[in-house]
């Protein structure tokens, strides 16, 4: 994957996939609840994914699964970052050179959890498939419109790292896993009803994760086109599957 094609190359097939695998990651991390030392800062090795979970996802078998406490992990990732730490929670991190994934054992139980995982193993995807540009190219992790490259000192938002293209994706997975979950729980709608109801979660989720706000033009934007009409695709293709089942 060059790095031109983000939001290009991506297919339904490996989002669903993703979405699959974090759901079987997350019940396997739950049976780690009685391992953590809330005293202790060090990571939890959970294992490799290929351990515990099928994948079609090529290389993700060597991917390590790890859990670590919230503030420690906050560290060892402003560590990573040769940043300050800023006390900011981390939800997860994925480290290309592990490759590893740490979660925040925090939220363990919590259905966060579950949405995390699919976030990192986005990243993890757009590494592999990118041969490990996707962590190292500014191309990459530069947000491309100007205004979003510098922090408004009167902004909550951090859009510098919201408007990363990879960042972006990676909390799209995350509007798509919200999707499967509404649409599993409205199943029982005429497919018109859902059709129209899944539509307004998907505006509502695309304004939670802090995507749509980074595109205020909407669809005169080639990067937000892109992003509705692979979310289309796939609630059509979620819509088809659960009618079928």
């Amino acid at each position: 994957m060059r790095l031109v094609e983000l939001f290009l190359n991506e297919t339904t097939e490996e989002d669903r996939a993703i979405i699959s695998l974090a759901n079987v990651i997350y019940r396997h991390v739950g049976k780690y609840v009685d391992y953590i030392d809330p005293e202790s800062t060090k990571p939890v090795p959970i294992g490799k994914i290929g351990d515990f979970a099928d994948t079609p996802l090529n290389g993700f078998e060597d991917i390590e699964i790890e859990l670590q406490q919230g503030e420690a992990l906050s560290r060892h990732v402003a560590e990573l970052h040769k940043e300050e730490y800023s006390g900011r929670k981390i939800g997860g991190v994925w480290i290309n050179g592990g490759p590893t994934i740490i979660l925040n054992a925090d939220n363990i139980g919590s259905d966060k959890i579950k949405s995390i995982i699919g976030h990192e193993l986005r990243h993890a995807l757009d590494d592999l498939k990118s041969e490990g540009k996707a962590s190292s190219s500014t191309r990459y992790s530069t947000p491309k419109k100007k205004e979003h490259r510098k922090n408004d000192p009167y902004s909550e938002k951090n859009y510098p790292y919201l408007a990363e293209p990879g960042e972006i994706n990676a909390r799209f997975s995350q509007v798509l896993a919200g999707l499967v979950d509404s649409i599993s729980k409205n199943s029982n709608m005429r497919p018109d009803q859902l059709w129209d109801h899944e539509l307004k979660v998907l505006k509502r989720l695309l304004s939670a994760y802090d995507i749509s706000t980074l595109f205020p033009e909407r669809e005169k934007s080639k990067d937000y086109k892109r992003l509705i009409k692979r979310a289309v695709d796939f609630i059509q293709k979620e819509i088809k599957y659960i009618q079928s089942v």
